[in-house]
């Protein structure tokens, strides 16, 4: 039926033009050009003007410049509520206010005559008007209604934990190409920074933000994206309480075995006292492990903590045994409390430099560093081991 209704419509409109042409004919010969459009329309009765204009505007379905030029839709983008990033999974938590704007006449019939605004729902608004179908393209949606969003992101982990990010949101059309359509950044727009309340539920302080426009091309898409980033900063404490402190203790607790007297009554404390610590130390680096992506490439600032303290708990259970050696094998108790009151003076200095140091290691060279950490403790642990030997050699001979 509204077929028919608009086939009658052009066919009389047809009639009432044709008519008005012929009578301007004569003036199209003389001047040589065609006559205006508008001026076709004043002869055509009023009750006709409107279907004319209802049959040049494209349907709903169509974008509003359908088979001319592209559609520009303005973009924005407001950070509401922040809720964490989970660097192991590589998402982050956030909800975002998206805000579109695009012309298109059609719609204006929507509002009524005594208002200036209406507001729809999303499903409305599909049904009554065409939409761009803007999207966030990297996102993960729970649930029925859009009520909180995860973004997949590329976390750069090597400073964990005292990491800033870059926290991506990118916007395209899902149904469009940019032939059809293209974002521009929102020219009238006052989005104030994201107050201290948005991250409240966050360990994560806000720095800055902004939104940049680009084009993609990849094969035959070509697409006009928008890129919303938020640059955060994360707050270390509660990972120096629950993991840096506690692994810091434990390399001081290791520290007691050297302060045990040098007997046979008290060399099971201090064999289990270093072994034990040991065993806490890894206990914590696999929680630590948990935190960070299973696939990554290289260690993070973390990992290099936790590869200096293990290393000097291995270097206490090496000179644990190197003592112990001495006292009951070789049978040179006077060299094994020499060596003793050595390691009492020397390993605290060793350690506390050891562990000092890894605040100057940056994400960049963080293997290198380890490494050179590494390789140092080991060769100062090896060369004082060959000192002991030598020395136990002089002492043999003395006592013979």
């Amino acid at each position: 039926m509204q077929t028919l209704q608009r086939f009658s419509y052009v066919f009389i409109i047809g009639c009432w033009i044709g008519e008005a042409a012929t009578g301007t004919q004569s003036e199209i010969c003389q001047e040589g050009e065609l006559a205006k459009s508008s001026e076709l329309l004043q002869r055509v009765p009023p009750i006709l003007q409107s279907a004319l204009l209802e049959f040049k505007q494209p349907p709903k379905e169509l974008r509003p410049q359908e088979g001319g030029p592209p559609d520009f839709i303005e973009v924005a983008v407001a950070l509401k509520g922040f809720y964490g990033a989970d660097l192991h999974n590589e998402q982050w938590e956030a909800d975002i206010i998206i805000m579109l704007s695009w012309y298109d006449p059609r719609v204006a019939g929507l509002v009524p005559k005594d208002e200036t605004v209406r507001t729809l729902s999303e499903e409305q608004a599909g049904d009554m008007m065409w939409t761009p179908d803007i999207v966030v393209t990297n996102t993960e949606l729970h649930g029925d209604r859009v009520v909180a969003t995860s973004f997949q992101e590329d976390f750069n982990g090597k400073e964990f934990p005292y990491d800033s990010q870059a926290l991506h949101v990118l916007l395209a059309s899902a149904s469009y190409m940019i032939d059809d359509v293209q974002l521009v950044p929102m020219a009238f727009v006052n989005i104030s920074d994201p107050g201290e309340r948005a991250f409240d539920k966050s360990d994560w302080t806000f720095l800055s933000h902004e939104m940049t426009i680009f084009n993609e091309s990849t094969g035959s898409m070509h697409k006009s994206r928008a890129q919303f980033v938020v640059h955060v900063l994360r707050d270390a404490s509660p990972y120096v309480q629950s993991t840096i402190f506690p692994e810091i203790m434990i390399v001081v607790l290791s520290y007691t075995v050297f302060l045990f007297p040098v007997n046979p009554g008290f060399a099971m404390p201090r064999v289990s006292s270093a072994v034990i610590a040991f065993l806490s130390i890894l206990t914590i680096s696999t929680r630590t492990s948990a935190m960070l992506p299973e696939v990554r490439r290289g260690l993070v600032w973390m990992e290099l903590f936790e590869v200096v303290c293990k290393m000097l708990l291995f270097t206490v259970i090496l000179l644990n045994i190197l003592i112990e050696m001495v006292f009951h094998t070789w049978q040179q108790p006077e060299l094994a409390k020499q060596l003793v009151h050595e390691l009492r003076l020397g390993f605290p200095l060793i350690a506390g430099l050891s562990m000092a140091v890894c605040w100057l290691a940056t994400g960049k060279r963080l293997e290198l560093f380890c490494n050179s950490v590494r390789f140092s403790l080991l060769l100062v642990t090896i060369l004082f081991i060959m000192t002991v030997l030598r020395r136990s050699r002089i002492y043999a001979q003395m006592q013979k």
